[in-house]
């Protein structure tokens, strides 16, 4: 028997191999680090709890290093996406989950490979993972949820591991797009450790991976992580770094002093100790041959698995196996293997990227479903052509304005799921809702309906208009980024909601303005912006504008200027801070000297006929609330005998409670023509009026006693036309 002490430290592990990048090998050590500053009661409890660990149990194995009985451990996977390629395919989890199988069982194809210096000591761990049947809330599962959530894309770790089950009952493996920061290099996974995740530290239990180690398979990732996971360091040391010249031990008597292999794969190198062949090929190198764990590596894994230490002891229980679905499933698991996958209802879920387009454009969209196969699906489209389909990736058209009501429904042998988005599209009618210079200071009651506001994950922070916020304590828009957690119910919201904002996304989108005919345009808006952050370095929250001319179906960033000076696409940092430290709380200006006035030029042309500006706000984790007011369009209008007209008209009353519609004018040469429209384009009423080239007064017949809505009055006159928006109130 041997007594084996247990790894602490784990990977972030990278290859330039794959990437073409500089990376970094190795960073979990200053993850965990940071992770420690963050929460320093976490440090005192891994210090504490690394005494007690110091004397591992002792595991009796056979000569081969195998063990009596197999340990069975339910796995889960938590894809976290934003509808891209990150959102990978159930099929590359299973093909993942078996490839852990065979490694952990020393029946991998690569095993033969193995070079006879170590042939004798290969391991077989006989860990089994069997992907979960039955969720947390005794559901099932396949074992695979997909998550829309920014936290696939933060950078950051530990924190992006979002939705963790039960830690004692589930292995949790989250799949995002970017694990860790920028800073760290291109990194594919990390894992925890059995002792750091006692006490509060339990939130971080799991292993985290790069989604395209996940689709590309065969790289051994997890395998590595979960070696961690159980308690192994690198075979170059604990805290050591690959190929650094340095030759570290990792106390695991079988495996050879080495200083590691990043992305190579020399068979007989022994720089470490000349006449000693090193283990290039263990799961723990990085070296691009990896096949193998040792049999002392078997057994620390095996102590770990004993221990209570991130109650590993627990995981594998057979009551546990029975409470999780999986303890008589068989394997491999794949789709094909119908024992083995629960067929599960399944959940419904839809995604395009185009969800503000215009009147008569084609929009794509796809069917984004899981937790089962599917045997048929429904869409309904209001107002859509066609209005409904069977397609897994259907394309339709809108042939009205308006926001549009999109459905999926989603059904195989087990049951069926819907989900309904009633304002998922917003359809831009054929008009403008403004023409040249406007002033939006959004104290009139209806002007905030002009706007669009894009709230992709629906949490609680998004753009609402709201009474005495504003410049002058008047009306403005609010983006309440704060969320009071205190009473936070644990079993229904996310207590890491305000440390989860960093990279969250919101927008507020202008009416459409007619451009046209207007040159020396500026457009400029205030803000009011506090921080939590105490240290500029931590202020990296930004709002950007953008311009789009095609119904905000691609969008262009704008240079912004800061009060007058010019800041560049991004307004972050001291820039956007205009009023100073937050101190998480709901913050409201309350001086006008906390707004600061922001400021583009745009050049227009012919094609700025229903020109849209859009400003967003990306969030850090120490955000505070924003406030937007006094938006402005300035330029010059140039005026001909057509544009009187639409100089000269007016339209009262607006708003109206009911009143009829009555029009003011000067008629020009030619009869004038008005059509009233509701927001999805139906004619309300319509009227031609014969007068020419004098003042006409005109109450326009079937106005009156409308349903409360916003209505869009279109002029013409000869082949001039244009556009007024009147409310009901």
């Amino acid at each position: 028997m041997k007594k084996l002490v247990l790894a602490t430290f784990g990977l972030l592990l990278s290859t330039s191999a794959i990437f073409g990048q500089e990376v970094n090998p190795c960073g979990t050590y200053e993850a965990q680090q940071y992770l420690f500053e963050k929460f320093p009661e976490m440090k005192a409890e891994y210090d504490a709890r690394m005494e007690l660990l110091q004397n591992s149990v002792e595991v009796t194995t056979a000569a081969d290093g195998s063990k009596s009985a197999t340990y069975v451990i339910p796995i889960v996977f938590h894809v976290l996406h934003m509808y891209g390629s990150e959102n990978i395919s159930d099929a590359n989890v299973y093909a993942l989950v078996e490839e852990l199988n065979e490694d952990f069982s020393a029946t991998n194809p690569g095993i033969s490979a193995v070079i006879p210096e170590f042939q004798g000591i290969i391991g077989n761990a006989q860990v089994e993972f069997r992907l979960a049947a039955i969720d947390p809330f005794g559901n099932c599962t396949n074992g695979i949820e997909h998550i829309y959530t920014h936290e696939t894309a933060s950078g950051e770790s530990q924190i992006h591991k979002v939705g963790q089950w039960n830690r004692a009952r589930y292995f949790n493996v989250w799949v995002v797009d970017e694990p860790g920061p920028a800073t760290q290099g291109i990194l594919l996974g990390y894992a925890t450790f059995p002792e750091s995740t006692d006490g509060s530290g339990f939130w971080t239990d799991g292993v985290v991976l790069r989604s395209t180690t996940v689709a590309a398979n065969n790289n051994n990732t997890l395998t590595h992580e979960i070696g961690h996971w159980l308690g192994l360091c690198h075979t170059f040391g604990c805290t050591g770094t690959a190929d650094d010249g340095i030759c570290e031990d990792d106390n695991i008597p079988d495996v050879p002093i080495t200083d590691g292999s990043f992305s190579t794969c020399i068979l007989t190198r022994d720089d470490c100790n000349p006449g000693t062949v090193e283990n290039v090929q263990n799961y723990m190198d990085y070296s691009s041959c990896t096949h193998m764990f040792s049999q002392d590596q078997v057994t620390v894994m095996t102590n770990v698995l004993n221990n209570i230490a991130g109650q590993r002891n627990i995981i594998w229980q057979d009551s546990i196996l029975e409470m999780t679905g999986v303890k008589d499933l068989q394997l491999p698991q794949t789709p094909s293997n119908p024992l083995s996958v629960p067929l599960c209802k399944p959940v419904a879920d839809f995604y395009s990227p185009d969800q503000i387009t215009c009147v008569g454009d084609a929009v794509q969209f796809e069917d984004a479903s899981w937790n089962a196969v599917i045997d048929s699906r429904t869409w309904t489209f209001e107002g859509g052509t066609p209005a409904t389909s069977t397609s897994s990736m259907p394309i339709v058209t809108f042939d009205t304005p308006g926001y549009k009501k999109v459905t999926l429904t989603v059904t195989n042998a087990t049951g069926s799921d819907t989900k309904v988005m009633d304002d998922y599209i917003f359809v831009s009618p054929n008009w403008a809702d403004f023409t040249g210079p406007t002033s939006l200071d959004l104290n009139p009651s209806n002007q905030h309906y002009y706007f669009v506001v894009k709230n992709p994950e629906d949490n609680h922070g998004k753009f609402e208009i709201k009474d005495g916020v504003g410049y002058n304590q008047s009306r403005a828009f609010k983006l309440g980024n704060y969320k009071d957690i205190s009473d936070a119910d644990p079993y229904t919201e996310d207590w890491f909601y305000n440390m989860r904002l960093g990279g969250s996304v919101d927008q507020l989108i202008t009416p459409s303005f007619d451009l046209s005919t207007t040159t020396s345009v500026t457009v400029s808006f205030k803000f009011a912006y506090a921080t939590n952050a105490t240290d500029e370095v931590d202020m990296t929250d930004v709002v950007k504008v953008y311009s789009s001319r095609n119904c905000g179906q691609t969008w262009t960033p704008r240079i912004v200027s800061v009060e007058g000076s010019t800041v560049g696409t991004s307004i972050t940092g001291a820039d956007l801070v205009s009023a100073g430290f937050a101190g998480n709380i709901d913050f409201t200006p309350t001086s006008n000297s906390m707004w600061r006035t922001a400021s583009f030029t745009y050049t227009t042309s012919s094609l700025d006929t229903k020109t849209r500006f859009m400003i967003e706000f990306t969030a850090s984790d120490l955000a505070s609330n924003l406030y937007i007011d006094d938006i402005m369009v300035d330029g010059i209008l140039a005026v001909n005998a057509e544009t009187l007209v639409d100089l000269e008209l007016e339209v009262y009353p607006n708003p109206t409670s009911g009143e009829a519609i009555n029009v003011s004018y000067r008629a020009q040469n030619e009869a004038t023509e008005f059509i009233l429209r509701d927001v999805q384009g139906k004619i309300i009423a319509s009227e031609v009026i014969e007068q020419t080239n004098m003042k006409v007064n005109h109450t326009l017949q079937g106005t009156e006693n409308l349903p409360a809505a916003p209505y869009f009055l279109e002029v013409k006159v000869g082949d001039q036309s244009f556009t007024k928006k009147v409310v009901v109130l």
